[in-house]
């Protein structure tokens, strides 16, 4: 079917999380590649936590007026609706192609392929471009290994299985830069997430604090956590911190805790510790925080 179609559409889902998008993005990649016309359709608003991906700049609404492609992929969208008005532009006589991980697909596709097994659609893509023979670039590797880091719960829950743990260790071998998560924890089931930036690393990076702004968002857009912290050592004796919060827990009454402030889902602080001290009675402070929010003890 590929070889036959050159122009190709990849439609993600609403509220696009990790996996969507970055298998979209890997898939359009690998077929441009390969000399073909491809339009990546995702419905708006775009999380702004994902602008670093590669290619994210090039996801549309609709595609552009006059053109009429015959092959469409779907990938982690469980039904039509899904994936926003922009599927009214398909082609009638387009051949659909369904990739999904989830159970409850409504197998709306003409060709539907779902692996509830896989721990994210993005270990299918994977294998799909492993079974085509595209290259794996640097850029691919990043957006599937998002797409697994995301759906597992920055490779928490129980969908991290040993495939999704040698998928990711082959990723960053072909190029992703999982630099920013060596120093990522997650604890408290998946609950909490926390990941520092330090004077050190960014030297040996060749890089300037405000490049590690967009970590906070993507520690933020892992699957069933409540809380994110990022800290940033501005000084050996001043430690920046910025949280996020989905659940309960009020990200701007803790940071007053430390002298900040802000809102309730997007709050900081400095706080006048070297690194570790700040880690440890922050940390300390959100983990109380997470339990009294659910009633905990």
């Amino acid at each position: 079917m590929i070889d036959a179609n050159q122009e190709v559409l990849i439609f993600g889902h609403k509220d696009a999380d990790g996996d969507t998008l970055g298998c979209s993005l890997a898939f359009a990649e690998a077929l441009r590649a390969a000399g073909k016309h491809v339009w990546v359709l995702i419905p708006p608003p775009l999380p702004d936590m994902y602008e670093f991906l590669p290619g994210f700049n090039e996801v549309k609404d609709v595609p552009p007026s006059g053109v009429e492609p015959q092959l469409v992929f779907f990938f982690d969208s469980g039904n039509l609706e899904r994936s926003g008005s922009g599927v009214r532009h398909i082609a009638s006589q387009a051949t659909i192609v369904n990739i999904d991980h989830h159970p409850s697909n409504s197998r709306f596709g003409d060709l539907n392929v779902i692996e509830p097994e896989a721990s994210a659609v993005g270990q299918m893509v994977l294998e799909m471009l492993d079974h085509f023979g595209f290259d794996i670039t640097p850029s691919i590797a990043t957006n599937l290994y998002v797409a697994l880091l995301t759906d597992t719960g920055g490779f928490r829950h129980e969908n991290t299985t040993p495939k999704a743990l040698e998928d990711a260790s082959r990723l960053a071998r072909l190029g992703a830069d999982p630099g920013w998560i060596a120093t990522m924890r997650v604890e408290m089931q998946g609950r909490l997430a926390w990941a520092k930036v330090t004077r050190r690393m960014l030297r040996e990076a060749e890089a300037v604090m405000a490049e590690s702004e967009g970590i906070i968002d993507t520690l933020n857009s892992i699957a069933g956590l409540e809380l994110a912290i990022l800290f940033k050592e501005v000084q050996s004796d001043l430690t920046k911190i910025s949280v996020r919060s989905r659940g309960a827990v009020d990200a701007a009454a803790m940071c007053a805790l430390f002298g900040g402030g802000g809102h309730i889902r997007a709050a900081g602080a400095e706080i006048a510790k070297p690194m570790d001290e700040a880690v440890k009675a922050v940390l300390a402070t959100a983990k109380e925080a997470i339990h009294a929010a659910s009633g905990q003890t």
